[in-house]
């Protein structure tokens, strides 16, 4: 089992039905293993529940600065349809970004938005694409408002820190301080509107942190 960088089996919620998470991810890991060698793997980190559509089409346009807020204002069951209807869109950009890199010859070109766990929250989620991504990936590809998304920009520190090369959506090289702009750049819109993005930030100090 590959030491993860940022990642804890330390799990708010590490069990459901009777079932460890832990076990869930080592059975997921080993699935990938039949399939895809070390290292052999292109990942396309796009964005799922947050990102630019999340804060501009789902929380301004309802007035709204944050998750909390949204759930508040329209109730669990509204919340949940409408983080649905975000998230089925987005894992459509997704796989619609994979299918135009395998159409220019690309192998192994892993999307990890189709990918369900029923029981896992976002927690574990970001722990099995993290330790694929140290296990599997040999390149990242970041689909266009990459800089706009928890998960993306983790996905970029996950990438960065393991030293295999990250490009955007158009095919160039995605360097540290490329992306630190880019960044930095999406944080002070997102400031300026008024947005609680305190994952984001955190994961931009993780970028920073990481040696040039």
């Amino acid at each position: 089992m590959a030491e993860l960088y940022y990642g804890t089996d330390d799990f708010a919620s590490p069990e459901f039905q009777n079932r460890k998470v832990i076990d869930e991810i080592k059975m997921s890991m080993s699935a990938f293993d039949c399939m895809l060698p070390d290292d052999a793997g292109i990942y396309c980190s796009s964005d799922i529940t947050t990102g630019k559509r999340f804060y501009y089409e789902v929380l301004k346009s309802r007035g709204v600065q944050s998750e909390d807020e949204l759930r508040e204002k329209l109730g669990a069951e509204e919340f949940k349809r409408l983080q649905t209807d975000l998230i089925q869109a987005n894992v459509a950009r997704g796989v619609e970004f994979a299918e135009k890199l395998r159409e220019r010859g690309l192998i192994n070109v892993v999307t990890p938005g189709p990918y369900f766990a029923k029981g896992f929250d976002q927690q574990h989620y970001l722990y099995l694409w993290e330790w694929f991504i140290i296990k599997k990936i040999y390149e990242v590809r970041f689909n266009f408002d990459w800089e706009y998304s928890n998960g993306c920009t983790l996905e970029y520190a996950i990438a960065a820190r393991k030293g295999i090369p990250r490009f955007d959506h158009e095919g160039n090289r995605l360097e540290l301080k490329s992306a630190i702009e880019l960044i930095e750049t999406a944080v002070e819109e997102l400031s300026k509107n008024g947005f609680v993005i305190g994952k984001l930030k955190n994961n931009l100090g993780l970028i920073k942190a990481i040696p040039r």
